[in-house]
């Protein structure tokens, strides 16, 4: 049934309640599209690899096992996520299966025993537990005395394997998810297969794990709660959230302002002491761009209700600024007290760091430990995630005896958490810059003071009474309620999820200042998490809106949620709508050599301008070897969008596509490139890294399988993603293969296409099958592509290259997938619209180089007046100008295309 057309969204809200019926609605269809996805997972029955590793807790009610899951083929999107509940069975070898018992996904953390081999890494564990009334006899852990959930497994290399040499490891450690191979023997498990002393996990000792999913309502309920806090009950929130929160929806009339550098004055008075000179936060300062100097020193004046937002570009250091910041802001005591357990106290303004993402709050939280221990600063950090659920599901276990009591509850259980971990910081590395969990900061905390402070909760853990208890006895929950509360009262920085933040902090963190970086993001409900869950002095938002939308699972016309396209919308776009953003960093330290000004003119006015005034040698040699497909015409911009002779067509799975002649050719470059030794990184001194994007997932399968071929010294060099998860990445070389011969609007869309060209540090190749440009829906389901074309046309940036030859020749020994005859050079006609200025010759190390003569006339015309000066001094510097060659003639068939970009020209964007 065709679900009804999506509302025209709203980039200016009329009135609150508007907005609050749009994203009410949204919010409420999308978890329904959510559950309608996780049915029908469950009805596929998948299975999937797994281990039963240990067992980490036994009582005469219930055992609880570690079992490690190889996502497969399958992948992520069909597992539990780290901290939702789920349910999982195991199924042996003959068919026999046990019940489905409870499980949660836990961070990857597996006994010292375990050894996984390299190819056999990015496995999931599990806590699963059985209820004495669900139990299996059949169950052998591979470890038969009990472990703990706390340390990181031992890497061993398969050649140290003596299963390698038969094929065990690598088929343990292949994507497959079929049946096949699994072998269930009792006596196997348990005399698991050893290297090095070391438990290997192979498909003889493996087992098959199949999951029933259930619906987390955490994400829900988060986003749900706030809208109604401010927007409905108004409980808990103050008239200065309400103002604030006012201010976010409708991006006008602020009720007030905060000037950041009064509220905490040593931002800039710090600077004016006689010891600021030469200090650790003075270098930190003076290494600071112009635009992020600007920001800093201006962009905090006048927050309208305290809402900051600061939108960064790709590149442009918007998390080294941000971190920055905080630690200026920590490095002095607030210039008012604050009210600490009823009394009156001076201290450093607190942090909280709030991201809509798992994997960056490990990255930001442990960059935040390595800046505190370089400036000498004496902070408590945390990190916290996935654990938000867990924590619901002890309340519900133990609601029988919440109810039964007429003492009074903690406002949280953390008891289970917390007996989970064990301890886990003792076995932690002493000097590393990891940044702790919450549930390890608590075990720290607790042995510093066990015997003092926490003399109790010792004294109760040592009598192990609890262990056969069905629920947690309230005496622990509340002794182990109160060190969570001191942990959090002592912490100076979290860096969490909204949903962590929204339900269990209940007061015991208060911070003076909340960011939420990658703010475009999260929903808008989501960002509202921190309006009405804190009041700080300022909220400050981050992010970059050109790249970066919402995510929203019920985007499709498939879903019924009319609300799909207004949810899509982040408050930092509305806000670049409405003209409130008054500082941006548009800075680019990533691209040299000109790669940035295309995303400029793209998509950010041809503001964004480059960090980069030097000419690395290895940029050098990158246009040199792109001008290898062009007849030696060197790329003074070194992108190339490359059309394959007769580029046979792609083949497709489903909705999704990849090109066979595509992928044989890119493959065929990464190897000439890993083999070259003048290939290095843009500023180290160091081999450069290769990143393969496509916005399909099945060209993203096909590379990856290619790469498996690579030696694994090559492998680490060269990683493939989709364009969807591709930012945050970069690389000293990028391709970009579109796989598909016809455009789509999928392949158009704006943020996936500034996400794509904005990786490449040195050099870009996008894949672009010949007959896309020639199709009639190319203008009319792709404006944003044509354009692209229509640039790289007038740049000299598109080759026709015959796919049989290879690129500059090396004295490298890397094997290829499938061995290729190298040639000196690239003989394929470079295809050069008319626009295109004079070119003359020069000699360089290269041999036989071009370089446009009338650079200054070409950059003004094809990227409106703004022309990059670094790539300007690199023509002067590097350069000399010769007498005057013919440009080459196109060949038959070329003329067409070029043709074709001429009309094109004509179109207004």
């Amino acid at each position: 049934m065709q679900s009804p057309p999506a509302l025209k969204p709203l980039l200016a809200f009329p009135t609150i309640e508007e907005f609050a019926a749009r994203h009410k609605g949204g919010t409420e269809a999308e978890f329904a599209a959510v559950q309608k996805f996780i049915d029908e997972t469950n009805k596929e029955d998948n299975k999937f690899r797994a281990w039963i590793i240990s067992t980490v807790r036994q009582t005469t009610k219930r055992t609880e096992y570690l079992i490690a899951v190889q996502p497969g083929k399958i992948g992520e999107q069909k597992m539990p996520q780290l901290g939702e509940p789920a349910k999982m069975r195991i199924i042996f070898g003959d068919d026999a299966s046990t019940r489905f018992w409870d499980c949660f996904r836990i961070e990857t953390l597996l006994p010292p025993e375990v050894a996984i081999t390299a190819s056999a890494r990015g496995l999931a564990t599990f806590r699963v537990t059985a209820h004495v009334a669900d139990s299996y006899e059949g169950i052998v852990p591979l470890i038969q005395h009990q472990t703990k959930l706390f340390q990181v497994p031992a890497l061993i290399d398969s050649s140290d394997c003596p299963q390698a040499a038969n094929g065990r490891i690598t088929k343990a450690s292949s994507n497959s998810d079929t049946d096949s191979g699994i072998g269930d023997c009792a006596s196997d498990r348990s005399t698991a297969e050893r290297a090095n002393g070391h438990i290997v996990l192979t498909t003889e000792n493996a087992v098959r794990a199949n999951f029933l999913l259930t619906a987390s309502e955490a994400t829900k309920n988060a986003e749900l709660n706030a809208l109604d806090k401010l927007c409905g009950r108004h409980v808990k929130v103050s008239e200065r959230q309400l103002w604030a929160f006012q201010y976010f929806v409708t991006l006008r009339n602020p009720d007030f302002f905060v000037d950041l550098h009064e509220e905490i004055p040593h931002l800039t008075t710090a600077m004016k002491q006689p010891s600021w000179p030469g200090s650790p936060l003075a270098k930190k300062f003076d290494r600071l761009n112009p635009q992020q100097k600007a920001a800093y020193m201006h962009g905090f004046r006048k927050l309208d209700c305290g809402i900051g937002i600061l939108p960064g570009g790709p590149g442009a250091g918007k998390t080294h600024f941000n971190l920055f910041t905080i630690a200026m802001a920590q490095s002095q005591q607030l210039p008012r007290p604050v009210l600490i357990k009823g009394r009156l106290e001076r201290r450093c303004p607190r942090v909280l760091f709030i991201v809509d993402m798992n994997s960056p709050i490990d990255d930001v939280a442990n960059r935040m430990v390595a800046l505190y221990k370089e400036l000498g600063m004496k902070k408590k950090i945390i990190r916290m995630k996935g654990w938000g659920t867990e924590v619901n599901a002890s309340d519900r276990l133990n609601a029988a005896e919440d109810a039964a009591s007429n003492g009074v509850m903690p406002a949280v259980d953390f008891t289970n958490q917390f007996l989970n971990a064990r301890n886990p910081m003792k076995q932690r590395q002493v000097g590393t810059c990891h940044a702790p969990s919450l549930d390890e900061a608590a075990w720290q905390l607790y042995d510093e003071h066990k015997l003092t402070r926490y003399s109790d909760l010792t004294e109760y853990l040592s009598g192990d009474l609890w262990e056969e208890s069905q629920v947690v006895p309230m005496r622990l929950r509340r002794l182990v309620y109160n060190l969570y509360r001191d942990t959090l009262a002592e912490t100076d920085f979290i860096a969490t999820t909204p949903v962590a933040a929204s339900n269990h902090f209940n007061g015991m963190f208060r911070p003076e200042l909340v960011y939420f970086d990658e703010a475009p993001h999260a929903r808008e409900l989501a960002n509202l998490v921190a309006i009405a869950n804190f009041e700080p002095i300022a909220w400050i938002f981050c992010g970059d809106h050109r790249q970066t939308v919402p995510y929203v699972g019920s985007a499709t016309p498939e879903c019924v949620n009319i609300y799909r396209e207004q949810m899509q919308v982040s408050m930092m776009k509305r806000a670049s709508v409405a003209n409130v953003i008054r500082y941006e960093l548009l800075m680019n330290h990533r691209s040299f050599g000109g790669l940035h000004q295309l995303a400029s003119t793209m998509w950010y006015d041809g503001r964004m301008v480059s960090g980069n005034t030097h000419t690395p040698a290895a940029l050098t040699h990158m246009r040199s070897y792109l001008g290898s497909f062009k007849n030696g015409q060197v790329c003074i911009v070194p992108r190339l969008v490359v059309h394959l002779k007769n580029c046979g067509q792609e083949s497709h799975e489903g909705t999704s596509a990849w090109n066979p002649t595509h992928t044989a050719w890119v493959m065929k470059r990464v190897v000439e490139l890993l083999n070259d030794k003048q290939f290095k990184h843009a500023e180290r001194d160091e081999p450069g890294v290769i990143l393969i994007m496509s916005p399909y997932k099945k060209a993203f399968n096909e590379y990856k399988k290619e790469i498996k071929k690579l030696p694994l010294s090559a492998q680490k060099r060269v990683e493939t993603r989709t364009v969807d998860v591709a930012q945050g990445h970069e690389a000293d070389f990028v391709f970009l293969d579109l796989a598909k011969s016809n455009s789509t609007r999928f392949l158009d869309n704006p943020n996936r296409l500034c996400v794509a060209l904005t990786r490449a540090r040195l050099g870009e190749i996008i894949m672009m099958h010949p007959a896309m440009v020639r199709s009639k829906a190319f203008r009319a389901n792709s404006p944003n592509l044509c354009r692209i074309y229509s640039l790289c046309t007038q740049g000299a940036q598109v080759a026709h290259v015959d796919p049989t030859a290879t690129g500059k020749s090396s004295n490298g020994s890397l094997p290829l997938p499938k061995p290729v005859q190298p040639v000196a050079a690239h003989k394929a006609a470079s295809t050069v619209s008319e626009a295109v200025p004079t070119v003359s010759t020069v000699d360089s190390v290269y041999g036989d180089v071009s370089v446009l003569e009338d650079v200054d006339g070409w950059w003004d015309r094809v990227m409106g007046g703004g022309k990059s000066a670094s790539v300007q001094e690199d023509v002067k510097d590097n350069l000399a100008r010769k007498p005057e060659k013919e440009v080459p003639k196109h060949e038959e068939g070329e003329q067409e295309t070029v043709n074709l970009v001429n009309a094109m020209f004509e179109l207004k964007f």
